[in-house]
């Protein structure tokens, strides 16, 4: 395109025909750093062509272009042609490490880089996903905080308050170490984690604001040289698409125990029988005493727990006599784990939220009738 117009301006200066000898084509630019990598957004790239030619092997004075097309032949009397930087939002997640994991362990961490690969400094949000399928558990209360940053050259960015939380702003290719930190469960959905499985964990960065503050958002009309327009040329990372202004990527928490599944058994037995006469035969006016054993196993809380014990036909309910892992309490109905209601021959004990591996023991005593 660019021989073309030439051609045209030749021919039209002083009928200088097509056959003239085009010798030499310079360009000359104010910016030395136009094919660099990186250049800047707003940058302003501003050149001109100039031409020297021979006519019948008589040199004639150089012509410099214009925008327009210039004909003029002389130094000086040509005007440079300019563009300005469109601003170039690229990005790249990269994850670091998996993280080896028991059941049950909290704020485990797995970490990540983000670099701004863009032409200009940019704000980005960050956030994870730990629902993610195909694995085969899911951490939970997922915490994310920016250890480090480092500038172009590698070196670490100094005076920054770290670790911290939240969006975080950086210029081209600076990079951020980023942490994530998240809960691994005793269970997945009632069922033992085993050795050897595994949660995803996904840090999405999105590009949110310019260096000026205003949001980002690509420019959708068709380009104009003198305005810094805004482009998005990321690549697809694991979880986004391709140009939409984010990348991702995934670490996995991977399991090196296996948890087992919390188990409750409950067994009622006779503990005692105290007669009038002093001995332990279950005659009429004899204390029975009922001894109730829970027993849990597994790893993990076992929730709400209850047990209820109607009096027996034929029996009639001791007062005060029920004790639970040796402590006794009253039958009326207060704060406490136990009671006694009278209207219905019923006596509860709420154990709560029990942690597996514990066991209670229960004592109530009754009368023969």
């Amino acid at each position: 395109m660019l021989y073309t117009r030439l051609q045209n301006s030749l021919t039209n200066t002083a009928g200088i025909s097509l056959r003239a000898l085009l010798c030499v084509l310079m360009v000359s630019s104010t910016s030395s750093s136009v094919f660099a990598k990186g250049v800047a957004a707003g940058t302003e790239i501003s050149n001109k062509a100039v031409v020297n030619y021979s006519i019948n092997s008589t040199a004639q004075q150089p012509i410099e272009s214009t925008p327009q097309g210039n004909s003029v032949a002389g130094l000086g009397n040509g005007q440079a042609t300019q563009f300005k930087v469109d601003r170039k939002i690229d990005l790249l997640v990269t994850g670091n490490n998996n993280a080896n994991v028991k059941p049950g362990d909290t704020q485990s961490s797995v970490t990540f880089s983000l670099v701004n690969e863009g032409n200009a400094p940019q704000e980005f949000s960050l956030s994870t996903n730990s629902s993610i399928t195909g694995d085969d558990f899911n951490s939970s209360n997922c915490q994310t905080t920016i250890t480090q940053v480092k500038d172009d050259s590698g070196t670490i960015v100094t005076g920054l308050t770290l670790p911290m939380t939240g969006n975080i702003s950086l210029a081209a290719d600076y990079q951020a170490s980023i942490t994530v930190k998240c809960d691994i469960p005793l269970h997945n959905n009632n069922q033992a984690i085993l050795a050897g499985q595994k949660a995803l964990v996904s840090l999405t960065a999105t590009a949110v604001k310019n260096e000026d503050g205003s949001p980002v958002a690509q420019t959708t009309t068709v380009d104009i040289v003198n305005t810094v327009d805004t482009v998005f040329v990321d690549n697809a990372g694991s979880d986004d698409n391709k140009r939409d202004a984010s990348h991702s990527a995934r670490r996995s928490y991977i399991a090196n125990s296996s948890s087992v599944i919390p188990t409750l058994s409950i067994k009622k037995t006779i503990a005692s029988v105290q007669d009038p006469k002093g001995g332990n035969s279950a005659i009429s006016g004899a204390v029975v005493t009922y001894k109730i054993m829970v027993n849990t196993s597994g790893n993990g809380v076992i929730n709400n727990v209850i047990i209820t014990d109607p009096t027996p036909s034929g029996l009639t309910y001791k007062k005060g006599s029920i004790y639970l892992n040796n402590m006794n309490f009253t039958d009326k109905v207060d704060n406490d784990k136990v009671q006694f209601d009278g209207s219905n021959n019923v006596s509860t004990i709420n154990l709560g939220n029990i942690t597996a591996g514990l066991q209670s023991e229960i004592l109530l005593s009754y009368t023969i009738n």
